[in-house]
């Protein structure tokens, strides 16, 4: 290694002394540097024993000598993460401009849904101090579904550093553990990098996940539903295994959707409100079909105004050439016209387009996209 030949008017005293990171290699290393004044000319960048000039500004020189420290990939530690979990994600949404709104409370019930396991699912990468955290990795899979979801997010000062790939290889350990045939991901539209990310990872696209609004609340014709198909709301019913048949078969084959079981339904119903919830039934009293709604307050709040969700409608597969998700879902709309909202929006998963059309032709308009991907395991 060639020895490193300094400027003779170099200061041998450091004007300043402290520490940063190198953002030139995977598992990125911590750094110790001394900034000093340099002669204007001098523009060399040389090499010696584990001392390196890395980077000349204007009359100041970094001096930086690597440690032994490297970026920690470990376990979340649900209760001490928690914190500095949310802090990233949010920062992510910020820089990223998702959209998302996220709360601690929704985080946490997030990360324990239908009884995950937040230490064995969760992965997240940590710098030295081991409290500030860069990226972050989940694989959630229930015991009704064969396929796994899974969410990686770096800090944008961190990307193209090869912490995305690290993530994906512990989560995939994770994935064969739980003998899971196939890997759900999502990724914007618009993000090249990110769609980039998954195709590498070996992942095709298979659907999209859209997002619908509408912002100059208008007029809307009634529903007007085929003889004999009646329309109730959830708390005229109160049957547990009642909406759980009608989650699990409305959506059925729908790209994103996982079918639940009455005690995970059970667990998330008191979140909801039960007005509503709206069932279709077919003439002979079998489920067709169903549709929630809500005043959202993560939007609401977005938006400093009150602002509805509508999860679009989903049908009974031998019910779905009977162009019921429109009056399903202008019984939905309806209903919150009464609670006065200034903003709609619909959340559609794996929907066809000519159903997206007929939300269109409503005058809702897309606001976000993503494409949803597959990775077969087996």
């Amino acid at each position: 290694m060639p020895r490193l030949r300094l400027p003779a008017d170099l200061p041998r005293r450091p004007k300043e002394v402290g520490w940063g990171f190198s953002r030139s290699q995977e598992n990125a290393k911590v750094f110790f540097f001394l900034a000093c004044e340099l002669p204007q000319s001098a523009r060399r960048i040389h090499l010696y024993n584990k001392i390196k000039i890395i980077h000349i500004f204007g009359r100041g020189l970094l001096l930086v000598q690597e440690s032994t420290h490297t970026l920690i990939y470990r376990r979340l530690d649900l209760q001490s993460d928690l914190a500095a979990l949310f802090s990233l994600l949010h920062e992510i949404a910020q820089t990223d401009q998702t959209g998302e709104q996220l709360t601690e409370a929704s985080l946490h019930e997030q990360l324990t849904w239908s009884g995950q396991d937040p230490a064995l699912n969760n992965r997240v990468v940590a710098l030295p101090d081991r409290t500030s955290l860069v990226g972050y990795g989940i694989i959630q899979k229930t015991s009704t579904d064969a396929n796994a979801d899974l969410y990686i997010a770096v800090h944008p000062s961190w990307r193209c550093q090869g912490i995305g790939s690290q993530l994906f290889s512990r989560l995939l350990e994770r994935a064969f553990e739980l003998d899971t045939q196939a890997l759900r991901a999502y990724a914007p539209a618009q993000n090249e990098g990110a769609k980039l990310f998954v195709r590498k990872q070996g992942f095709e696209p298979v659907s999209t996940f859209t997002r619908l609004g509408l912002r100059a609340i208008q007029s809307f014709p009634d529903p007007a539903l085929p003889q004999g198909f009646t329309v109730r709301s959830y708390d005229q019913i109160e049957r547990v295994d009642l909406y759980t048949e009608a989650l699990n078969r409305s959506y059925e084959g729908y790209w994103g959707h996982l079918q639940c079981t009455t005690e995970e339904v059970t667990r998330f119903l008191p979140h909801l409100n039960h007005a509503g919830i709206f069932l279709l039934f077919a003439p002979d009293g079998t489920i067709a079909g169903t549709c929630r709604a809500t005043i959202n307050e993560p939007l609401t709040g977005e938006h400093e105004a009150p602002t509805a969700l509508i999860d679009a409608p989903g049908i009974v597969a031998q019910y779905r050439g009977a162009y019921l998700a429109l009056p399903l879902l202008l019984t939905a709309i309806h209903w919150l016209l009464s609670q006065r909202p200034a903003m709609l929006e619909i959340e559609a998963w794996g929907e066809a387009p000519d159903t997206l059309e007929i939300y269109r032709s409503l005058g809702f308009t897309t606001t976000k996209e993503e494409i949803s991907y597959r990775r077969s395991l087996k």
